[in-house]
């Protein structure tokens, strides 16, 4: 059974809590045949695309209290190369901050 957050970004205090004993599992779907949005090229089986968090998930819920199906989503998850371009993707957390300031 899967119950989702009905389009909520944030978590509630209950959730929050529950997160912070215990992450969430995740099962993002996702287009792999997209071209990175870092370098522009297509992924190689040496290096291929993978979705990558802008905003990390781990962060993403312990500090900022977001739901992991908003963290999963196409507005936070960007196709980019494994191994030379993942980390090029994620925000700090001060930007991630500032970009949570919008969603409210």
């Amino acid at each position: 059974m899967n119950l989702d957050f009905d389009g909520r970004v944030f978590l509630t205090e209950a959730e929050h809590q529950t997160y912070l004993r215990r992450m969430p599992v995740r099962f993002t779907k996702f287009d792999r045949s997209q071209n990175c949005c870092i370098c522009g090229l297509p992924g190689t089986p040496e290096n291929p695309i993978q979705a990558a968090h802008v905003i990390g998930f781990n962060y993403g819920v312990k500090l900022l209290r977001l739901t992991p199906d908003y963290l999963d989503s196409p507005e936070n998850l960007k196709p980019v190369h494994r191994s030379t371009c993942n980390k090029s993707v994620e925000l700090s957390i001060e930007a991630a901050i500032e970009l949570v300031k919008n969603l409210t």
